[in-house]
Formats: structure tokens, C-alpha cells, sequence
């Protein structure tokens, strides 16, 4: 494929917990921890980069990023068949991607190139090393107003190929050959009942061996580090209906959180 979607990106206040949170359940492993900033685990394919929570801005799920064959490709397409889409330099301090940029919608995502950047790209080291394993991450999921046209703008720059995922509720399902982007209605009737949600990232995805284990890995993590426990679905009205509407979006055959209450979608 011409882009691979290498890295997605949250922000947390626990950052530590939350990241030994994915090495214990879903075998994840630290590619790095710098002092001042946040972690980086890894599958061997894709980085779940886990940031801390800054000043202004929300905590969750915040951007996820590709890797392309040649980023003046992205650019030259971008700048015929996409205006309102924008891509910016990133700051040569920061080593995870040259640049970052918006689909028309604005959804954020960061672009690196995979040969001939003189910038270090961390998960592209990552994926270099080569390994693999059965838990791996296979899905971003964004709500986003205008799917139709923000599917255009992801297959007509990236390349990305739709596929035959199917969720109850209507949505677009792209993918790069192993991670799938689906791409979701957003309305503000969806959230009835409900505290609203803005657009953009709603959840990630696992394609797992085993949901059993799992379930069973996340329990035994939760019962020897309460800190380690994921957030529950479901309870109240009002989560219960949140529960419901995630149950809905899904693609997987189990739904669970992480403890900063993040969504997972677990396929088997």
C-alpha cells in the first residue's frame, strides 16, 4: 500500500497507568518513555502513543498518523483536489512525524515518509524490528460530519480501499491492507438521552485471538493493580444508553474501555 496508518495518539492525565494498562491486557510493548513527554507502545506495527493531558486541551483520543511511500505525492494531491484540507511542517523537536495535517471535516492526522526522510521516525523503527504478535491494533474509528466527502479525501490522497466491514449503525469502513479507518455519521441527534460528544475520534480497535482471554488478562490486570481497571460501560441511564450507541458503531464482538474510559472494539 501507498500509506500505512502507523500510530494513533491519546491524551491522559494517568498516562503511566494507562499505558502498562495496554502491555498487561493486550501484550503491547514499551518502544519508549521519554522523561518530559508521554510513552510509546508498540505491536510491532502500529504505536498507540499515549501523551500526557496538557493545559487547554481534552484528554482521550486525539490523532492518528501515516506513513507514506512519498509525502510530495500527499502534498501535490492535497493541493489539487482538496482546498480546505491543510498540512504544516512539523518542529524538528518533535520525532514522530514530519508533518501533521487536517482532512476537510478537520480531522487530524500526522504524515511521515517511510525512506529518504533525514528525520528519525520513531514508528517506523518500531515496525523495522519486525515482530509480530496476536493482539494488535486494527482500527480508528472517527465521527466526522460529512463521510462521504472526508472517504473521498482518505482514498483519493492515501489510497485507502473500502471494505466489507459491517456495523449496525451506517458508517464507512477504509483500510490500508491490516488497520481499518471507519469513518462515522456525526449528528447531535445520535447523542439523545446522552452527553454530547464532539466530532472526531470515538474509539480504537483489537483483533485479539481471543476475546475470552481478554477478558480474562484485563480482569487478572484489575485484580492485582486497581489502577489498571478498566472503565465500566454501561450502569446508569444515561451510560447505559452510551453503552448502547458503542455496541451499535462497533465492528467487533466485545466492547470495553481503558481506564481513562477510552473505547476498545475487540475482534476476534
Amino acid at each position: 500500500m501507498f500509506a500505512e496508518i502507523n500510530h494513533m495518539a491519546m491524551a491522559s492525565a494517568n498516562y503511566p497507568f494507562v499505558g502498562r494498562f495496554y502491555e498487561a491486557v493486550f501484550g503491547l510493548k514499551c518502544s519508549t518513555h521519554r522523561p518530559f513527554h508521554g510513552v510509546v507502545y508498540s505491536d510491532g506495527y502500529a504505536g498507540l502513543n499515549i501523551n500526557p493531558k496538557r493545559d487547554g486541551c481534552y484528554g482521550g483520543l486525539d490523532h492518528f498518523g501515516f506513513v507514506v511511500d512519498d509525502v510530495e505525492t500527499v502534498l501535490a494531491r492535497m493541493k489539487k483536489n482538496w482546498p480546505t484540507a491543510n498540512i504544516v511542517k512539523r518542529p524538528s523537536s518533535r520525532p514522530f512525524a514530519a508533518y501533521s495535517g487536517h482532512d476537510p471535516d478537520g480531522n487530524i492526522f500526522d504524515l511521515a515518509q517511510k525512506k529518504g526522510d533525514t528525520r528519525s521516525n520513531m514508528y517506523a523503527e518500531i515496525s523495522a524490528q519486525g515482530w509480530n504478535q496476536e493482539r494488535y491494533l486494527n482500527k480508528f474509528a472517527i465521527r466526522t460530519i460529512n463521510v462521504d466527502r472526508v472517504a473521498d479525501f482518505y482514498m483519493d490522497v492515501f489510497d485507502l480501499k473500502p471494505t466489507n466491514k459491517q456495523s449496525e449503525l451506517p458508517a464507512t469502513h477504509l483500510t490500508d491492507g491490516r488497520v481499518t479507518l471507519t469513518l462515522m455519521p456525526w449528528t447531535i441527534d445520535t447523542f439523545a438521552g446522552m452527553a454530547i460528544k464532539r466530532p472526531g475520534p470515538d474509539h480504537i480497535g483489537f483483533k485479539v485471538e481471543s476475546v475470552e482471554a481478554v477478558k480474562a488478562d484485563a480482569q487478572k490486570a484489575q485484580d492485582w493493580n486497581q489502577y489498571l481497571a478498566p472503565f465500566k460501560l454501561g450502569g446508569s441511564p444515561e451510560a447505559e444508553t452510551r453503552r448502547q450507541l458503542f455496541a451499535r458503531a462497533a465492528t467487533g464482538q466485545y466492547q470495553m474501555s481503558d481506564p481513562d474510559g477510552t473505547w476498545i472494539d475487540i475482534e476476534e
